[in-house]
């Protein structure tokens, strides 16, 4: 397994490194029964998707509090977040029953506090949800589907971080026909393809 002690971004203990492996049981032992990942990634777990997760914690800005993983899916990258930073109030965001509920035991049996909201985002109107300071999504949708979800909370002043793959050129070039868009980029750690957006700012055009 490729990820080791330390990170671009991040260091990580072995009591971390230790509930990522056992979060990564979790979600094989689950995938037999529901799909959590592709079958195809399994044996590539630790790379593709918990290393491919974990380096996000490190673009989260350290005067964040809270965050929120929308289409969270198996938890990734949400529960990986806050395995490597507890400290942060944590959202996930999942409409499909049978992934939210796994959330909710895998964060359980790892001792996470966690919330989960079995609801899509945009149906969410009241609550800390909209008020956490970071937004994550990954391989959710396209960006500027992204933004026109999220435009609320980054006009706010809250971010989004987003990771995208070889097609993040054209998705950035096609979300900026309609968005004016203060942002960063990030190189992946895991594929020199991909591309992490940190969208800080955003007006529409």
């Amino acid at each position: 397994m490729a990820l080791s002690g330390s990170l671009k971004n991040i260091n990580l203990n072995k009591n971390q490194i230790d509930m990522l492996r056992g979060y990564s049981k979790l979600i094989l032992e689950a995938n037999r029964n529901f799909n959590l990942i592709a079958k195809s990634t399994e044996e590539l777990i630790w790379e593709r998707h918990i290393h491919d997760s974990a380096q996000l914690a490190g673009l989260i800005p350290k005067n964040a509090k809270s965050f929120c993983d929308v289409g969270s899916g198996a938890g990734l990258p949400g529960l990986v977040i806050k395995i490597i930073n507890k400290s942060l109030d944590c959202f996930l965001v999942e409409p499909i029953k049978k992934k939210a509920d796994f959330l909710k035991s895998s964060a359980k049996g790892l001792g996470l506090d966690v919330t989960v909201a079995q609801e899509n985002y945009e149906n969410i109107k009241d609550g800390p949800i909209l008020s956490a300071d970071v937004i994550t999504a990954r391989a959710l949708m396209p960006l500027k589907g992204l933004l026109k979800l999220f435009s609320n909370n980054i006009k706010n002043g809250h971010i989004g971080i987003f990771p995208k793959g070889r097609s993040w050129e054209k998705e950035l070039n096609d979300a900026k026909k309609h968005w004016k868009i203060k942002y960063r980029l990030v190189a992946s750690e895991t594929n020199k393809e991909s591309k992490i957006l940190i969208v800080e700012g955003l007006d529409k055009k």
